[in-house]
């Protein structure tokens, strides 16, 4: 049985639930009717994820929270449910203009958003290093879930050499509203709009190629086949999206952001 505050279950009550088993994120989900409440340990993204709702008031599609509860360091946060199926579904995977185009809109969709008074400074770059400094030392970098280039022979030693490279390294910021984590399963779609982005811990402003590298990598991973029990869709290439964006490509820029999402 699995325990819930007082507070949500006032408004879910014995309603009946499902567990979600799709994404990386290690929280554990659980799909009401009208609901889904994230359960995971308090941290900095789990606030931000209801610090950021509450800021956008409605400026893009993202779920209301009803209730946000934090007991014995557990955060509860109650959701309501976003229509529409994943941008991963196989309805977009066999068509890639559409799914491209999606992919696109969702992102101009965000960066129209005017983040210049916006007060949430977590998804910045100094905010984000000072995270990833926090995950190497103390041992929570998952490397059973990287790139298998970025460590080894041809890549970095570990992930404290990767940490210094990135500190080193850091690229100038061209700020909009991100997701944060703008990968296929992220992202809602019905009647071929975006009709909510989910997982928001990471949402705020920052570089914009913290969500075109991430993007990227997981267009390529879905086409490929890696999270589709090895069945290729497609062969996707990154200026697809950038023509839909009209913006070029800027190689130091994807590979360091996506050098960045490794520590976390």
């Amino acid at each position: 049985m699995i325990y819930i505050p007082e507070k949500i279950n006032d408004i879910v009550g014995n309603q009946p639930y499902t567990r979600n088993t799709v994404g990386m994120s290690g929280s554990d989900v659980l799909i009401f009717p009208k609901h889904v409440l994230k359960i995971q340990k308090r941290t900095a993204e789990t606030d931000n994820e209801h610090d950021i709702v509450t800021w956008l008031n409605g400026r893009v599609p993202v779920p209301e929270i009803p209730e946000y509860v934090v007991e014995n360091e557990t955060a509860y946060t109650l959701m309501t449910r976003v229509d529409g199926k994943m941008l991963c579904d196989e309805e977009f995977l066999n068509n890639p203009a559409k799914l491209i185009k999606i992919v696109a809109e969702g992102m101009k969709l965000l960066w129209s958003v005017n983040v210049s008074e916006c007060p949430l400074c977590t998804s910045r770059l100094d905010e984000r290093l000072k995270e990833a400094r926090r995950n190497v030392e103390n041992g929570l970098v998952d490397l059973d879930n990287v790139e298998p280039e970025t460590f080894g022979p041809n890549g970095f030693s570990n992930p404290e050499e990767l940490l210094i490279w990135l500190e080193q390294n850091r690229p100038e910021e061209d700020i909009v509203l991100t997701h944060g984590d703008f990968c296929l399963p992220n992202i809602f779609v019905d009647n071929d709009k975006v009709r909510g982005f989910i997982d928001l811990g990471k949402m705020g402003p920052a570089d914009r190629w913290q969500d075109l590298a991430i993007a990227l990598r997981s267009m390529e991973h879905n086409f490929s086949g890696r999270y589709n029990n090895g069945k290729s869709y497609f062969k996707f290439e990154p200026q697809m999206l950038l023509n839909e964006l009209g913006i070029e490509m800027d190689e130091a820029k994807n590979r360091y952001y996506m050098l960045l999402d490794e520590l976390f």
